[in-house]
């Protein structure tokens, strides 16, 4: 009994210890709130030493007044918090968790509402709150219509308004209405205020400036466990649903419906280079012009006091005692996965791992003692288990290896795919590969995936992943799996051409440090390193990964229906050529009257030879512009949304006497344009005429060629290399060779969208002697086919359709550097794709005449 009481006041004494606090939600639970259930749940929160109660809006508070007014720490809230800031609010903004709103104009699919502006006049359900659905009314704006140009209804919060005809457009959250009504037989459509250039933050996780001054080290780790918790549930969605649906239900959601929200909220909380949760507080200033525009802010201060400092860590006392105590960590590692890690030709630790090993070295102050002694993965992962050693730089989480390592939050994922011969077609998924062999790497997580849910597939054993690739080649193994990134890399530094992705499969690497199973001590201090990374810290670690698109698979039918369609499509032709024969020889006679004609029209066309070329160098010059305006639309778009604003917000200004707001307006105004000047001036120099040859630096001029075209190529994910010689000149018309490079650079962009291979990168190189500048520039878009090759340069051959080119691009190329420049353009095929070769003459200037 003595024993049972003792235990009892341990736990009430363990419950006392930890912190109480207190997070509110803006609406009632569902998985839009994940994160913080799972934190709760799996123990995060009160491994952190927090009691942390989660209040939903069922007693309708708004987030924002209850944390001013203590009754919560902290809460989740909209981008209008800047509103809030603006206005004198002590606020915070730790995190964003989705880096895109939600919030759109749901509209029925069979009402063709399908734009902004075609909401005139029409029925619409707005809640209350104008502010929080702020970018829903910037939309509006910039399609000239205001809230007094709709016919406002109060929002029933019942999507089936929609379905029942009662409105035309409802304000709704793109994961749950439009769910709901497809599972009631109503087709949807969301007008998103994304697409007209209004990308706000939503569901940010904020508290008070008192919060943060007075508990620092509670409001770390309360970010770090909702963090935590973030991270497993969008990694766990199916779990976290059904957490979800037991315990946070009030609205008694189905579990598939909150699957279903879950995958969609997922999409809009990650964004490429972005980490996870992160503010931009330049993005703030735009989202507040917004604000501004429809009269709700009427200035716009910094932003940098509103944002949570994730780079100030916070450590305690145990935390530090511990450092001091463990001044060097022993270091296990791969020495052959790069690009995550391996050894480079000097024999030191490089790669993904060790910048963020570096990163832990200059946090924490010891020093990371990496241990190149043990040759196989397999060797170092016993080193650790058996303590010979402290931890290891990446291991990938797998449930066995929890049973004798701990793990730090995941810094990297890789998408586990399946590699076979170049001949193999699309492979849906592991069931495909049943009784054959298939190369993994011995003691990595994909032979655990393996041998424990795949037991019908034989593993072939390799020491490294590029053994494991060479088995695949050599024909021992049929197929590999291995990390996407991982194999992208060593199929292209070591030549394996005749592999490639071929499927995927339903796992995937989360790479961690991995520590003695006594260690815990580090792996929490690893987690507070891993949450206070800037965003600076977080590209500068990843910049060098290239985003790399997966084969989509082969639908065989389409392609035998196809076959099938052609095959009688040429048994027309044959049948209808028969019959031509015949009028062909009926036809003969009078083309020997029209042959005399003909040669007197070509003698008069010869006559009109130059002035025809100028039309056609101007035509070909038009085609790259529309290339180069798609480029620079992009950047445009939403610094036009708000130019526009300001001029309407401008004229009704001035026509009421308001000279203060039309000075706020020209404020907007100046600092958009001062943003868009420098695209205009580059736009500007290119259409420009050169009137005579001059040197020219051609490292500066492929700058100028890629300040045009660089936005369209990183938003279709297309690297561009160099190997240019930055002192290299030569002597021509500057325009007309950018309009070449434009030509041949916006050519290979096509080639490798269409040819949807793993590799996107497009190489400018230049070589040169005495007599000879070569400028080259090659593709990975999959070559020119050996049928067509001969005819790319002939004036109007085009393979694509009429709308998408002239069939001039070339062929004024091919002018311009021969006519103009006396050198030569000529094109070949390389194992990657196609070769376009400029040969110009480095002194000797042409004696074409006048330039177009």
């Amino acid at each position: 009994m003595r024993k049972l009481l003792l235990l009892a006041l341990f736990f009430v004494s363990l419950a006392c210890s930890k912190e109480h606090v207190t997070l509110q939600l803006p609406w009632l639970n569902q998985f839009q709130f994940a994160g913080y259930y799972i934190a709760k749940e799996r123990g995060y929160y009160a491994n952190a030493g927090l009691d942390v109660t989660i209040l939903d809006a069922q007693k309708k508070e708004a987030s924002i007044k209850s944390v001013l007014e203590g009754k919560a720490q902290y809460g989740v809230g909209h981008s209008s918090l800047i509103v809030n800031y603006v206005n004198g609010d002590p606020l915070i903004l730790m995190a964003a968790i989705y880096q895109s709103s939600p919030m759109v104009l749901l509209t029925r699919k069979d009402a063709h509402i399908t734009d902004a502006k075609e909401l005139k006049d029409k029925r619409v359900m707005l809640t209350r709150d104008m502010v929080q659905w702020a970018e829903i009314q910037t939309m509006l704006r910039s399609v000239g219509l205001t809230v007094d140009d709709l016919q406002v209804q109060p929002h029933s919060f019942d999507p089936m308004s929609l379905a029942r005809g009662e409105t035309d457009a409802m304000v709704a959250y793109i994961s749950n209405e439009p769910y709901i009504l497809k599972k009631a037989g109503v087709e949807t459509y969301a007008i998103n205020p994304k697409e007209y250039g209004f990308d706000y933050y939503s569901d940010i996780l904020f508290t008070t400036k008192q919060e943060i001054t007075e508990h620092p080290e509670r409001a770390e780790a309360f970010y770090e466990a909702s963090m935590k918790g973030w991270l497993w549930a969008f990694d766990h969605i199916d779990e976290a649903a059904e957490v979800i649906y037991r315990k946070y239900n009030p609205q008694h959601k189905s579990l598939e419906a909150l699957i279903y929200e879950g995958r969609t909220l997922k999409e809009l909380a990650f964004r490429p280079n972005t980490a996870f949760g992160s503010i931009d507080p330049v993005r703030l200033e735009m989202i507040a012009q917004g604000y501004r525009l429809v009269g709700i802010l009427q200035s716009i201060p910094s932003f940098e006091p509103l944002l949570y400092n994730h780079s100030v860590m916070h450590l305690n006392e145990k935390e530090k005692a511990w450092l001091k105590a463990h001044p060097v960590v022993r270091v296990g590692i791969d020495h052959n996965w790069a690009p995550v890690e391996s050894i480079d030709e000097k024999g030191r630790h490089s790669g993904i791992s060790a910048s963020y090993l570096e990163l832990l070295e200059k946090r924490l102050g010891i020093h990371f003692e990496v241990d190149y002694s043990r040759q196989l993965w397999s060797d170092s992962i016993r080193a650790v288990q058996k303590k010979e050693l402290d931890m290891l730089s990446c291991a990938a989480i797998t449930d066995k290896r929890k049973e004798s390592l701990l793990f730090s939050r995941p810094y990297l994922k890789q998408s586990i795919v399946i590699v076979a011969d170049s001949g193999v077609g699309y492979i849906n998924d592991l069931n495909d590969l049943g009784g054959k062999k298939v190369a993994v790497v011995r003691s990595y997580a994909t032979e655990e995936y393996l041998r424990k849910n795949h037991p019908n597939i034989t593993p072939v054993l390799a020491d490294n992943a590029l053994e494991a690739l060479q088995k695949v080649e050599s024909g021992d193994a049929y197929a590999c799996i291995e990390g996407l990134g991982v194999v992208s890399y060593l199929i292209e530094r070591n030549g394996l051409k005749h592999l490639k992705v071929v499927g995927e499969t339903p796992y995937r690497y989360e790479l961690s440090f991995a520590f003695r199973n006594d260690w815990g001590m580090l792996a929490s201090i690893s987690d507070k390193v891993l949450a206070s990374m800037t965003p600076s810290e977080y590209q500068e670690i990843h910049g060098r990964w290239m985003v790399m698109e997966r084969e989509k698979p082969v639908n065989y039918i389409i392609i035998w229906s196809v076959a099938g369609f052609l095959a009688i499509l040429f048994l027309l032709i044959v049948y209808k050529n028969r019959r031509l024969d015949v009028l062909v020889r009926q036809r003969t006679d009078e083309l020997e009257i029209f042959n005399q004609r003909l040669q007197e029209e070509i003698e008069k066309a010869v006559a009109k030879n130059r002035k025809q070329e100028k039309l056609l160098m101007q035509q070909a010059k038009m085609a790259e512009i529309g290339s180069m305006l798609e480029s620079i639309a992009h950047q445009w778009r939403q610094p036009l949304n708000i130019l526009g604003l300001s001029m309407t917000r401008l004229s009704l200004s001035c026509s009421l006497g308001g000279s203060k707001e039309a000075s706020n307006v020209i404020d907007i105004a100046e600092a958009q344009i001062e943003y868009m000047s420098q695209t205009i001036d580059d736009f500007r120099n290119f259409f420009k005429q050169d009137r005579s040859q001059i040197s020219v630096n051609i490292n500066d001029l492929v700058n100028d060629v890629q300040a045009l075209l660089g936005p369209l190529l990183v938003r279709k994910k297309i690297s561009v290399k160099r190997e240019i010689d930055p002192s290299m000149n030569v002597l021509v018309y500057p325009n007309e060779l950018k309009q070449v490079l434009i030509n041949l650079i916006n050519n290979a962009r096509e080639a490798i969208e269409h040819h949807r291979g793993a590799e996107r990168w497009i190489l400018i190189r230049s070589q040169s002697d005495e007599r000879y500048c070569t400028i080259s520039v090659e593709d990975s878009g999959g070559g020119i086919p050996m049928t067509i090759i001969d005819k790319i340069f002939d004036p109007y051959f085009t393979t694509k359709f009429e709308s998408q080119g002239t069939g001039i691009g070339l062929y004024m190329a091919k002018t311009i550097i021969e006519k103009h420049f006396l050198g030569k353009l000529s094109v070949y095929n390389t194992p990657k794709g196609a070769c376009f070769d400029i040969r110009l003459n480095r002194a000797v200037q042409a004696d074409s005449g006048i330039p177009t």
